[in-house]
């Protein structure tokens, strides 16, 4: 075993489940890869489709694109955790989790064609404009999203990485790239890049159906599916509770500093990294599953120290480069002053996602995930509150430390609620050395000036330290 600065031990040899850390640490790469290429992409469409479109045609968009977001949360019922626990821990194994994928994909169906239907009735009354085809086809891409999400949750139980990021690309990567080009060549609508953006979501869900079903025979039946619903439904709450944090944020900087554009930037740049925790979940709940119970939670705090060094160390790059972030994302008329340590507090979010998802896949491993449907929305409430009483004397700052107070808030909950429902409670594993590292690189990125030139070297040069110190001890590991 290889002793880590935190004073604990990187664990480098493969555990019972055959996995070595090589092997998770490439499929890690590759669900990140497949991560951050969409969001890398939107910062080049959607500076270009706002020039290209109208204001009026631009908000059309903008408001299908919340549909998209949160319709696709509800289409899918929460189905892709149950998915990917019956792959690894059900009875009926890669045959009940083909059997779910087909059973939740009629489902969606169902949903989506429920919503199609009485979309002249919600449609005004939740969005306060008129039913139109904008409208209808932001459902649809919901429909193909949700159906996209069910799938990912089979081949992320098969550890098949590269068809989960090749589907994830159809709907994020390629449609909107689509829907640029039907732009550029002279379809200046909202409706036709929201067009293209179904396509490319419902294409990719008909080539993971085909993908699913050609994987091998299928075993469907009501209990599974009963059993499957109990499961994820209730995380529906807790993934719309995510989604609604930032967008809380923002109206709470609206309303009470008249800066929900600056907040948005800020929440965006700053929750970045969250993004790479996102991605490598993919790997890390499938080998924590796969776990036998005996060695379940050894292998969670090894796995939980080594993520933590790596989004420590992405953290300290964002907090590092915040002042250059700012710049890019927006011009001299916004305050940069007040975003950089607005920016740096919403990274450490980050940091307590780590523990938030280690407590969170032993909870889903029992099974009892309707304690997500409230500790999630709590900590998203009580963030909130915290914005509306600090903002108005800490302004921007508060914005983005209410962010970072949401994960600490949900670490806690999940860790609280893990100790309760399992067994035997694990205990969350202290990294003094990689809390630090950060808390010494967001310090250094306040108080040093915001300009460029050399500051910038000097900034890029501790960042480059802080990930030497943090990945360093992980090299050993990774050779096996």
């Amino acid at each position: 075993m290889t002793t880590g600065h935190d004073g604990t031990g990187v664990e480098p040899a493969a555990g019972p489940t055959g996995d070595s850390p090589r092997r998770v640490a490439s499929r890690a790469a590759i669900y990140t890869a497949g991560s951050a290429a969409p969001a890398l992409a939107s910062l080049v469409v959607i500076p270009l489709i706002t020039r290209l479109l109208s204001q009026r045609e631009y908000d059309v968009v903008a408001l299908g694109t919340v549909v998209v977001q949160v319709g696709v949360i509800l289409v899918a019922l929460g189905m892709g955790a149950a998915i990917t626990r019956e792959y690894i821990l059900g009875e009926a194994g890669a045959r009940g989790a083909r059997g779910l994928v087909v059973q939740s994909s009629l489902i969606s169906v169902l949903i989506a064609g429920l919503a199609l239907a009485l979309g002249p009735v919600w449609g005004p009354a939740l969005l306060g404009r008129p039913w139109d085809a904008a409208l209808a086809l932001a459902v649809v891409a919901s429909l193909g999203g949700g159906i996209v999400i069910v799938i990912q949750a089979y081949l992320r139980g098969a550890e098949r990485p590269v068809p989960f990021v090749l589907l994830a690309a159809g709907g994020t990567l390629v449609g909107p790239a689509v829907g640029l080009v039907i732009v550029l060549l002279g379809q200046r609508t909202g409706t036709a890049y929201l067009a293209a953006l179904a396509a490319g979501y419902v294409l990719s869900a008909l080539a993971g159906v085909w993908v699913t079903l050609r994987s091998g025979p299928r075993d469907t039946s009501w209990a599974g599916l009963r059993r499957a619903l109990r499961l994820g439904a209730p995380t529906v709450p807790h993934q719309i509770a995510i989604y609604v944090a930032i967008a809380g944020l923002v109206v709470v900087a609206d309303r009470l500093l008249d800066a929900g554009g600056t907040a948005n930037i800020v929440l965006t740049l700053g929750a970045g990294a969250t993004v790479l925790t996102g991605a490598l979940n993919n790997a890390w709940a499938p080998l924590i599953y796969k776990e036998p119970p005996a060695t379940r939670h050894a292998r969670l705090t090894s796995t939980t120290r080594v993520i933590l060094r790596v989004v420590g160390a992405l953290v300290a790059a964002v907090c590092l480069a915040a002042p250059l972030l700012v710049q890019i994302a927006s011009p001299p008329t916004y305050d940069h002053e007040a975003m950089v340590p607005a920016v740096v507090l919403a990274s450490f979010s980050a940091v307590a996602s780590v523990y938030y998802l280690a407590s969170s896949h032993l909870i889903l491993v029992r099974g009892r995930t309707g304690v997500l449907s409230v500790s999630t929305p709590a900590a998203v409430g009580l963030g909130i509150v915290a914005a509306v009483l600090a903002a108005p004397v800490w302004g921007l700052v508060a914005i983005g430390a209410s962010y970072a107070v949401m994960y600490v808030l949900l670490a806690l909950f999940t860790t609280v609620a893990q100790a309760v429902l399992v067994d035997r409670p694990w205990r969350p594993p202290l990294a003094p050395v990689t809390l630090v590292v950060v808390l010494a690189c967001a310090a250094a990125a306040i108080l040093l000036p915001t300009t460029t030139g050399w500051w910038t070297v000097l900034r890029a040069a501790v960042a480059l330290l802080a990930a030497a110190v943090l990945l360093a001890p992980l090299r050993t590991a990774l050779r096996r």
